[in-house]
């Protein structure tokens, strides 16, 4: 893939895309990976891969144990992913409303923005409610499957909800068409109420709906908002007879523009 690029566009460093590959193979609650893993998840030869490790080793931005052999994200990447965070104003404001609506709810409240065809969790607060998955901030979760998703899809632009739409469609080949339907429904359903919600579909345990937010600060991208909690304390009828429409009104308090 890096090598079709390269071709297209002569300003595309393909060692570096490599590089970023590598560091973007790592996931969130895992203790390290071994060259050879890094090679199966990027599709890289394990050769380069050892080259890209040593470098990026070399760089602080990944850590190496000399016992096992596995490669853990280091210090360096922590650095950038404060200032990424810390570059986005409407945490600051979200965050202690996040904070009293978890707690006033019982649920837990997170603020996404898109990445590809996925959500990557900017802020997150809990309640005492225990839910089975335990996001917290840098998570990925999918657009098409969970409520924070659903809520940024129907919020995007018509050419950008299109070139996601292509992007989806590679990503799950044959079961696009029915998750194409779900997505539609999604989208009519925020045009007609204000909110998406994915009972039970994302995990079967855990109940939620999601908001569109636009960002109030010019320039940053347009995230979206959701309330989750665990299907043995709520129905789908008290999330949207209840939760939504305080959701809602959060995220107006939050930026003035969301529906």
């Amino acid at each position: 893939m890096t090598e079709e690029h390269d071709d297209k566009d002569r300003l595309f460093v393909t060692a570096l895309a490599r590089g970023l590959t590598v560091l973007s193979a790592f996931r969130s609650g895992e203790s390290g990976l071994s060259n050879q893993e890094l090679a199966r998840r990027t599709g890289l030869p394990k050769s380069t891969v050892s080259r890209l490790t040593h470098t990026l080793t070399q760089l602080g931005y990944l850590s190496h144990e000399a016992d096992s052999g596995f490669y853990r994200l280091g210090l360096a990447v922590l650095e950038l992913g404060s200032v990424v965070l810390a570059s986005y104003d409407v945490r600051r404001a979200a965050a202690p409303l996040m904070r009293e609506f978890a707690l006033a709810h019982n649920v837990s409240v997170s603020l996404a923005m898109r990445d590809g065809s996925d959500m990557v969790y900017l802020e997150t607060c809990r309640s005492a409610a225990r839910v089975s998955v335990q996001l917290t901030v840098g998570s990925r979760v999918p657009v098409a499957t969970t409520a924070i998703g659903r809520a940024c899809y129907a919020g995007l632009g018509a050419s950008e909800r299109a070139r996601l739409d292509e992007e989806l469609a590679s990503r799950y080949g044959g079961n696009w068409p029915p998750i194409k339907s779900r997505l539609d429904a999604a989208l009519q359903q925020c045009r007609e109420l204000g909110y998406t919600s994915s009972f039970g579909e994302f995990v079967p345990e855990v109940m939620a709906v999601g908001v569109p937010l636009p960002s109030p600060i010019p320039g940053q991208p347009p995230m979206s908002l959701n309330a989750s909690g665990p299907a043995a304390l709520f129905t789908a009828e008290r999330f949207e007879r209840d939760i939504a429409p305080a959701l809602q009104q959060m995220a107006r308090r939050i930026a003035p523009g969301a529906a």
